[in-house]
């Protein structure tokens, strides 16, 4: 489903009533460049399945890097890994950077560190097996915690006709239409200076504060 972007995004912020809150310190594990990937690089698209685009949204390699978070000790939430893209510039001007793997005794001592914070076994042995079927270490960044201004999905406000937002880092076409993200009540949409995107409500309790 496609909808006008900065129609969409307008409506929301009109609609809907702001409010600060702060985001949580978090760990994020930060996957290669796509470049780096060489020969694999070439042959594939950086196609990531997200919660708000289960079917796959392809980032610009040239720009975005994937990120996989664990949130409150869980790999999954509604049966989907917590998985978006960063930009390169955000990546390199973070502050506190570790390896995090198989490949040196750095990284191993962050793995570990990580898998000990999983609640679920099921899920521990999803993220052990992939480190283990990885040759090269990857980043274990840690953001700091930050203020930032959101708006709830009220049963009231999706009565009104907000029941999808478009997020900020997705493409518009020639229309100025790009795809659009279902909300349930309960989510929240961050609010920055490019627009808006969603966080589903179990994720924004674990990693936010109001």
């Amino acid at each position: 489903m496609k909808l006008n972007k900065s129609q969409t995004t307008q409506r929301i912020l009109d609609m809907g009533k702001a409010i600060t809150c702060t985001k949580l310190e978090l760990q994020n594990i930060v996957f290669p460049k796509w470049d780096e990937l060489g020969l694999v690089g070439m042959m594939f698209r950086q196609c990531v399945s997200t919660k708000e685009q289960p079917i796959g949204n392809i980032y610009d390699e040239t720009v975005f890097q994937t990120v996989l978070r664990i949130i409150g000790g869980k790999v999954l939430m509604s049966n989907h890994p917590d998985t978006y893209c960063w930009k390169f510039s955000k990546v390199e001007s973070a502050k506190d950077i570790r390896k995090i793997g198989t490949n040196s005794a750095e990284g191993v001592l962050a793995m570990c560190e990580v898998l000990n914070g999983i609640n679920d076994n099921n899920e521990k042995s999803l993220v052990a097996d992939m480190f283990a079927k990885l040759k090269n270490d990857l980043l274990l960044v840690t953001t700091p915690a930050e203020s930032r201004t959101c708006i709830e999905i009220t049963a009231d406000l999706f009565s009104m006709g907000v029941t999808h937002c478009v997020d900020e880092w997705m493409d518009v076409d020639s229309n100025g239409e790009a795809e659009a993200t279902k909300l349930s009540i309960g989510d929240y949409v961050i609010v920055t200076d490019s627009g808006v995107y969603r966080i589903g409500h179990d994720e924004f309790v674990e990693t936010h504060v109001i």
